[in-house]
C-alpha cells in the first residue's frame, strides 16, 4: 500500500504553512514602493534640481516623430546642448519639415532652411517654433522635450500627496493647474500635466526608459502631447553622451553663402549680433 506523505492529523496545518510561504515570497518579490509623505515640497524640488546641476553638456542622436491632425513627420536629429542655455539641433530626412538646423540660447535664435536657402534669426523671446516644426512648443518646452528634465513649480497653494507609488505635486497655474509625478527612487519627474480650469488636459509630458549615465539620470523616450489640438512630438534617443566637451563648431548653423537672411525683431534697432548666427 502506498504511504501517504501527509500526516493525517497535520495535513491542514501543512497546507496553510505552504500557502503562506508562497504568498509571502510572491508579495515580497513585487514589493510596492510607497514613498513617505513627510518630505516637504521644497526639499523635493531641491532633490530634483540636484540632477540638473550634474548635467553640463549633452550630445545625442534621436528619432523625432511629430504627429499632427492631418499629417505627420519623422526623421533623425542630432542634439547638442551646453548648459545652461545653448541648444543646437540638426535634422536629417525630416520629411515635411524644412529646417536643417536650429540654434538658440537665452537671447538669440537662428534657423536655417536649406531648401529655401534662408537663414532666419532674431530674439529668442519672439521665436515661434510652430513656424519651423509645425507644432506648438515654447523654447523652454523644447529644452524639456530634448532632455526629458522638468523642474517643478511651487507656490503657497501647492498640494503634495502620493499617487500610485509616486510623489504628486499639484500647483495652480495661469491656465488652471499643473501636476507633477516624481519617481521616489531617483527624484525624476516622469510625468507632468497642464490642465485648464475645467480639468481638461492641455499638455501631457511623459518620460520613459530612465537610465543613469555619468551620474545623470535621463529618460530615453520623451513624449509631449496636446490632446485638444491632437498634436504630439516624440523624441526617442538611440545615443546619449553626457558631460563631454563639445566643440564650438557644433553650435554653428553654417548656411550657404548665398542664403537670404531674414531678421525677426525690431528692424530699425536689431538687438542680435549677426556674427552669432553665421
Amino acid at each position: 500500500m502506498k504511504k501517504n506523505f501527509w500526516p493525517p492529523v497535520d495535513k491542514f496545518f501543512w497546507v496553510v504553512i505552504t500557502a503562506f510561504f508562497f504568498n509571502h515570497c510572491a508579495t515580497t518579490s513585487k514589493k510596492l514602493i510607497v514613498p513617505p509623505t513627510n518630505l516637504a515640497p521644497e526639499n523635493l524640488r531641491a532633490r530634483i534640481s540636484q540632477n540638473f546641476q550634474r548635467l553640463h553638456s549633452f550630445e545625442g542622436k534621436a528619432r523625432v516623430i511629430i504627429e499632427l491632425p492631418r499629417s505627420g513627420h519623422n526623421g533623425f536629429s542630432e542634439v547638442f546642448i551646453n548648459f545652461p542655455d545653448s541648444i543646437f539641433v540638426k535634422t536629417e530626412a525630416m520629411l515635411g519639415i524644412d529646417i536643417g538646423s536650429l540654434f538658440l540660447d537665452d537671447r538669440v535664435f537662428g534657423a536655417y532652411a536649406p531648401r529655401e536657402n534662408v537663414l532666419y534669426y532674431g530674439e529668442v523671446e519672439l521665436l515661434d517654433l510652430r513656424e519651423f516644426l509645425q507644432i506648438e512648443l515654447t523654447p523652454s518646452e523644447l529644452y524639456e522635450a530634448l532632455t526629458g528634465l522638468i523642474q517643478i513649480s511651487l507656490n503657497d497653494s501647492s498640494q503634495f500627496s502620493v499617487d500610485d507609488g509616486k510623489y504628486l505635486v499639484a500647483s495652480p497655474a495661469a491656465a488652471g493647474q499643473v501636476k507633477y509625478w516624481i519617481d521616489p527612487e531617483n527624484f525624476l519627474v516622469t510625468k507632468s500635466q497642464v490642465l485648464d480650469r475645467t480639468g481638461k488636459i492641455l499638455l501631457d509630458k511623459e518620460m520613459q526608459r530612465v537610465r543613469t549615465r555619468s551620474g545623470v539620470i535621463l529618460p530615453q523616450i520623451i513624449r509631449f502631447t496636446r490632446p485638444l489640438a491632437k498634436e504630439r512630438i516624440t523624441v526617442y534617443y538611440t545615443e546619449q553622451k553626457i558631460n563631454r566637451r563639445i566643440a564650438a563648431g557644433k553650435f554653428q548653423l553654417k548656411p550657404a553663402k548665398s542664403a537670404q537672411r531674414v531678421y525677426w525683431g525690431v528692424l530699425d534697432r536689431p538687438q542680435v549680433d549677426r556674427a552669432r548666427v553665421k
